[in-house]
C-alpha cells in the first residue's frame, strides 16, 4: 500500500523518471562505445557486434544477454513515457491556474518541450530498431548473414543517402538536449543538488550531452563524408564467435549490393 501511494505521487513519479532516465542514460553510454568501434573498420564493429550475441551464450543462448538488455532498457523507456505524461497531466490538475511569475513558466515550457522531444526521440528509436536491427524499414538494402544484420555495411550504405545521415544527426542532437536536462533533473531529483555541487553537476550534464552528441553524431557524419572507406565489393568482414582470431568473408553478390 505504502508503494503504491509512494509511486501514485508527484514525488515517487518523480523518482521514477530519474531512475528509468538514468538506466536508459547508462544504455546510451554502452551503445555509443559500441558505435565508436566503426572508428576501427568493418571488421571491427562486426566483431563487436557477435560478441554481444555470444556474451554468456552458456546462460542465455545465443543474443540471449542482448534480448535481456533490450527488455530492460524497453521497458525503462515505456515506464519513463507512461510516468511522464501522467505527472504532467497530475501538474495540470493540480495547478489549473497559471503561474504569473516567468521562473514557473519557463519550468512549465521546459517540462513540455521535454515530453514533445520524448516523443520525437521514441519514434526516432523504434525507426532505428525497424532499420538497422530487424531490417523492417529497408530504405537503404539490409545485409545480413544467418539472420544477422552486418552492421558496417548497412551503417555505410544507410548513411550515403544525406537525408538518413542528417536525419539521424538531428535526432542525436534532439536525444543530447533532452539528456542535459533529464540529467539535471536526476540530480534534483534524488536531492543531491545543493549551493556547493550545483555547477559541478551543471558541468557533468553538458559534458555527457555534448560527449553522446559527438560520438553518435560523428559515425554518420564520417561515413557521409567518405571518412570511413568503403566495404569491399563482394565481401564483408564478419567474425565467427566460434574462433574470434579469424574473420570468415561473408560472399555479398554484386547485385545484393547493387539493390
Amino acid at each position: 500500500m505504502q508503494i503504491r501511494r509512494f509511486t501514485c505521487s508527484a514525488l515517487g513519479k518523480k523518482v521514477i523518471v530519474a531512475v528509468t532516465g538514468a538506466v536508459m542514460i547508462g544504455f546510451l553510454l554502452l551503445h555509443a562505445y559500441g558505435n565508436l568501434h566503426a572508428y576501427f573498420g568493418a571488421a571491427e564493429i562486426n566483431d563487436y557486434s557477435y560478441w554481444l550475441r555470444t556474451f554468456a551464450e552458456h546462460l542465455f543462448g545465443f543474443g540471449g544477454f542482448l534480448w535481456i538488455v533490450r527488455v530492460i532498457v524497453g521497458g525503462s523507456l515505456i515506464v519513463h513515457v507512461i510516468t511522464v505524461i501522467a505527472l504532467v497531466r497530475q501538474n495540470k490538475a493540480a495547478r489549473p491556474v497559471p503561474y504569473r511569475k516567468t521562473n514557473h513558466r519557463r519550468r512549465i515550457i521546459v517540462g513540455l518541450t521535454m515530453l514533445v522531444s520524448g516523443l520525437a526521440i521514441l519514434t526516432f528509436l523504434v525507426l532505428h530498431i525497424l532499420q538497422f536491427t530487424t531490417g523492417t524499414v529497408q530504405p537503404t538494402p539490409f545485409h545480413e548473414h544467418d539472420g544477422m544484420g552486418i552492421v558496417y555495411i548497412n551503417l555505410y550504405e544507410a548513411f550515403q543517402v544525406w537525408w538518413i545521415a542528417w536525419g539521424y544527426i538531428l535526432a542525436v542532437g534532439i536525444v543530447a538536449w533532452h539528456i542535459y536536462h533529464g540529467a539535471w533533473s536526476i540530480f534534483q531529483t534524488l536531492g543531491w543538488n545543493n549551493a556547493d555541487r550545483n555547477q559541478l553537476f551543471r558541468y557533468t550534464a553538458v559534458a555527457l550531452s555534448v560527449g553522446l552528441f559527438l560520438a553518435f553524431a560523428s559515425v554518420p557524419l564520417m561515413f557521409f563524408t567518405g571518412v570511413m572507406p568503403a566495404p569491399a565489393k563482394n565481401s564483408t568482414a564478419v567474425v565467427d564467435p566460434h574462433t574470434p582470431a579469424a574473420p570468415l568473408l561473408v560472399d555479398l553478390h554484386d547485385e545484393d549490393l547493387q539493390r
